[in-house]
């Protein structure tokens, strides 16, 4: 029988909201764990972004000084690098970030109604950037999805009636575009507890490089690491026999994760050659 254990302070249940994380977010996973990131972040001044409550579901930022040393990591701004891929304020740069969906935004004729907008301030939350070059860009959160949004045209900003249109820009092929219209239209779900979909094998191994990287910074060892993410029965029965497909699994996701926290995750912001989701 395998020995007890005491509780690791690295538990797989906690990872379980990146399921449904995109690739942006996944990026801001891994840089908010990079050590000269995290001290470029703690460099920065109190009072350098306006923030203020538009209305109850809508939060306007706007920077209030030169954001540079946040660009060169990719960011509009330095979000709180305590907050997670799903509650993060983290906007992508576009030079960074190409692989968007644009809110095109155009005034609205008389009598008209814009679904598209109705449907956002009903069920979602909303965090809506003005950046150092004026232009407007919107998080859009319906749990358990968020979409970073880039506006084009006329300023939502406006008292007047406006209607809005999706785009889709910094990709090639119809596959990635379809994809990445899905990705924009799952934040609109109106379920109050939607089903979870399932792990994609690109999901667990980021979610793997994360907890190996947690549990090394935990001081947990390689046989503690699998405990955590595989479960404790089954990687005892590993350690114990010949194969060792189980230990190299767990390096790789140590190594999987300090190439990405050290400047890989821009990978996940760049659309693939094939439309196929990698790391």
């Amino acid at each position: 029988m395998a020995e007890e254990h005491e509780p690791y302070p690295v538990r797989a249940e906690d990872y379980a909201y990146t399921r449904t994380l995109s690739r942006s977010r996944w990026a801001w996973e891994f840089l908010r764990r990079n050590r000269l990131f995290l001290a470029d972040a703690a460099r920065e001044p109190a009072g350098t972004l306006s923030v203020r409550k538009a209305c109850p579901n809508t939060l306007l930022i706007r920077p209030r000084t030169d954001q540079t040393a946040a660009d060169r990591w990719g960011l509009a701004f330095f979000p709180d690098p305590a907050a997670n891929g799903y509650d993060a304020q983290a906007f992508w740069s576009g030079s960074q970030f190409p692989r968007q969906v644009q809110l095109h935004v155009s005034p609205a004729m008389p009598g008209e109604t814009c679904e598209i907008r109705q449907r956002a301030e009903s069920c979602c939350n909303l965090v809506h950037l003005v950046d150092s070059a004026g232009r407007e860009h919107l998080l859009v959160r319906g749990w358990p999805h968020i979409v970073q949004v880039r506006c084009t045209g006329c300023s939502l900003l406006t008292s007047d009636p406006v209607r809005l249109g999706f785009m889709i820009s910094g990709v090639d092929s119809l596959t990635q575009r379809v994809r990445l219209l899905e990705d924009a239209f799952r934040v609109f779900s109106d379920q109050q507890e939607p089903d979870l979909p399932a792990w994609t094998r690109t999901q667990l191994a980021l979610r793997n490089a994360l907890i190996a990287w947690d549990c090394q910074l935990a001081g947990l060892s390689l046989r503690q690491t699998a405990h955590v993410i595989y479960g404790h029965a089954r990687a005892e029965a590993a350690w114990a026999g010949p194969d060792r497909a189980m230990k190299d699994s767990v390096r790789r996701s140590r190594k999987r994760a300090a190439s990405l926290i050290q400047g890989r995750y821009r990978e996940l912001l760049a659309p693939s050659a094939s439309g196929r989701r990698r790391l």
